[in-house]
């Protein structure tokens, strides 16, 4: 009977352990997420003040494509 009632107050620990670290982990997440989302907002704002189309200095020069010679 003891042995028993030794194992229901382990398993019963065990269902509180885990309900708890559920829960954290639910709020962590979820604090990470709206991180996550005032991140991109602040990225797109950054985004949208930038030109889409930087001028090129057209005094760069042309690509020249080498090839290896063995």
């Amino acid at each position: 009977m003891i042995l028993f009632s030794i194992l229901i107050v382990i398993v019963l620990i065990f269902y509180a352990f885990s309900m708890i670290v559920k829960l954290i982990f639910n709020r962590k997440i979820k604090r990470l997420n709206r991180e996550m989302e005032h991140f991109a907002q602040n990225e797109t704002k950054d985004n949208a003040s930038n030109p889409k189309n930087p001028r090129i200095n057209p005094n760069i020069g042309e690509y020249t494509d080498f090839e290896e010679v063995e």
